[in-house]
């Protein structure tokens, strides 16, 4: 999806003749049927009507500009009676407040987003409201299918709350069986490193089985092929352009590619890539295996885990390598955006806009899966029971002495870890700001949005029952705040 905005000042580029026809200077938006129409290119006056590009004759939407066929796209707006319409009631978004038929406040339209290829709005951009957030004061309202906009208010249905309302899970089961996951994941990450290995192995005992210059040649293949794996070749000699050598570089026959201390050019970089000496040109300009193997590392696990960034609210925008919007900030993240993310292989990023680094994604994954430890251990228990009976009630009462014991002892694994796990988010939270408000039973207010969580939070968030609602709400990106705000309204106990 694009976000309207984004779209405004582009060029429009005629695709058979290649000169710049005009500019977006607008929107025009549907909001009968909640579609955006096309765009306005100039805007009307005395004597002369408005000019319109609508969608549908629009070739390619860019980064940078707005591609159509040819110039006899944009045309006058009466040549569409719906736009031409539109343009004369001079209909205004922006400003707009959009409430729930229940009177609950969601905010103030800004923007829009819609999808490129049939104009269907998507959501809308809104400042305030219910669910803004508590430091950009933004928020992001999907669009219902049904939407009465009238002349200051539109109108959502209820069911649009539950579709803006975090689901978030929690760490719930013992690590023994979540080990089994991680072990999985684990196995998945390191296949490729294992075959690097394997193939940097072969070369190097290959080249332990001849002497001198073979078995330098066999060393640089070995380096060359472990590089080139982890960091694609023009990645590296990306890298290793404008960057100076800190080494010299020679052919084996002794002819210096570059020198120390020397700018590596495009046409050095060339050479080494010919020579086969790319990968010691990127050691030589300061590159490493140890990042690209990390974000390698991740991506795997990121894409076997990115199902935990489901029902959660997404911090920041998340793009497709093209600039298309998966993700809008302040969305939930949907069933359909994790399948456009897949496709996009943006399942890192999606996972970090939620506030998820792969590894803790592994770890609540693998806690879901966990839960169902017990029925399973149950299901092993009667079978056993049944099997025990036709040897006597003594085998059955010793079975069900032992079943009762691996119960004992999965359940006390599971609370130990359960609470580490506690613990450990606890003191991550305390310090920072809640992102929504936190109520008792009673609907009395524990902690306000953008309050900081101490100690007693924690322990009244507790007793209320509402200790999980409370962590899953941190507040944990950094904010460019004054060192006077950063100052508390007290001062330190301890404080010199």
């Amino acid at each position: 999806m694009r976000k309207g905005k984004d779209i405004i000042g582009k060029p429009i580029i005629a695709y058979d003749t290649g000169e710049k026809i005009a500019n977006i200077i607008d929107l025009i938006f549907d909001q009968n049927d909640n579609t955006l129409l096309g765009f306005l290119t100039q805007e009307s006056s005395l004597f002369n009507d408005a000019k319109v590009l609508p969608l549908s004759l629009i070739k390619a939407i860019g980064a940078d500009a707005v591609i159509i066929p040819g110039r006899e796209a944009i045309a006058p707006s009466r040549n569409y009676d719906l736009i031409h319409k539109i343009l004369d009631n001079n209909n205004v978004l922006n400003g707009t407040r959009i409430m729930t038929t229940d009177g609950r406040n969601l905010g103030r339209l800004v923007d829009l987003y819609f999808d490129e290829n049939t104009g269907k709005i998507e959501g809308y951009d809104t400042s305030g409201g219910l669910f803004a957030d508590a430091y950009s004061g933004r928020s992001f309202v999907p669009a219902p299918k049904t939407i009465k906009i009238g002349r200051d208010i539109a109108f959502v249905p209820l069911e649009t709350i539950a579709l803006m309302e975090e689901q978030v899970g929690g760490i719930k089961a013992a690590m023994q069986t979540a080990s089994e996951k991680l072990q999985t994941t684990a196995q998945v990450a390191s296949e490729r490193i294992q075959s690097t290995a394997k193939v940097a192995g072969e070369r190097l005992q290959d080249g332990s089985q001849v002497a001198g210059e073979k078995f330098q040649a066999v060393g640089r293949l070995a380096n060359a092929s472990l590089t080139n794996t982890i960091v694609d070749r023009s990645a590296q000699k990306e890298f290793a352009i404008g960057k100076v050598a800190r080494q010299t570089i020679q052919t084996p026959d002794g002819r210096t590619v570059v020198r120390a201390g020397e700018t590596i050019s495009p046409s050095v970089a060339t050479t080494a890539e010919q020579l086969n000496l790319l990968d010691e040109l990127y050691r030589s300009a300061g590159g490493n295996l140890r990042e690209p193997l990390r974000d390698r590392l991740d991506s795997v696990v990121a894409r076997s885990t990115v199902e935990q960034a489901l029902g959660k609210r997404s911090q920041r925008a998340v793009y497709t390598p093209s600039g298309f919007i998966i993700v809008a900030q302040g969305q939930i993240v949907t069933d359909r955006a994790i399948e456009q993310t897949k496709l996009a292989h943006q399942e890192a990023a999606l996972l970090d806009a939620v506030g998820l680094s792969p590894l803790t994604a592994a770890q609540s994954q693998a806690g879901s899966l966990a839960t169902t430890t017990g029925e399973r251990l149950q299901a092993n228990g009667e079978r056993l029971q049944a099997n025990t009976a036709i040897a006597g009630e003594k085998l059955q009462s010793g079975a069900a002495n032992m079943w009762e014991k691996v119960k004992e002892t999965a359940n006390d694994l599971q609370g130990r870890s359960t609470e580490a796990i506690e613990q450990k988010r606890i003191r991550g939270a305390l310090g920072r700001p809640t992102t929504r408000v936190i109520l008792d039973r009673h609907d009395e207010v524990i902690l306000n949005v953008g309050e900081l969580i101490g100690h007693k939070a924690i322990e009244g968030a507790r007793t209320a029952g509402m200790l999980d609602v409370l962590l899953d709400s941190v507040y944990t990106e950094t904010p460019q705040l004054t060192l006077q705000e950063l100052k508390a309204p007290e001062k330190g106990r301890l404080a010199l």
